[in-house]
């Protein structure tokens, strides 16, 4: 699965956060350049949640972030 993100609300810091918590389960790399375009793909074993992996990886994502993004602000 590929799905581009935008640069100026998802952090750095969260998306190596949430790679690294979910090593196990979701492979996760992003492309080089402007965009913020994520190819994830869920370990064999864990298919049958694969939806559900993707769904927690980007939710927690995008908590997080906001989280980096309110913190700088203050």
């Amino acid at each position: 699965m590929i799905i581009t993100l935008d640069t100026d609300f998802y952090t750095q810091q969260a998306f190596d956060n949430m790679v690294s918590e979910f090593s196990d389960y979701i492979r996760v790399e992003r492309a080089e350049g402007n965009e913020m375009c994520l190819k994830m793909s869920v370990q064999e074993e864990f298919q049958a949640e694969s939806t559900l992996i993707i769904h927690t990886f980007l939710n927690n994502f995008l908590e997080q972030s906001i989280q980096d993004i309110m913190s700088h602000e203050r």
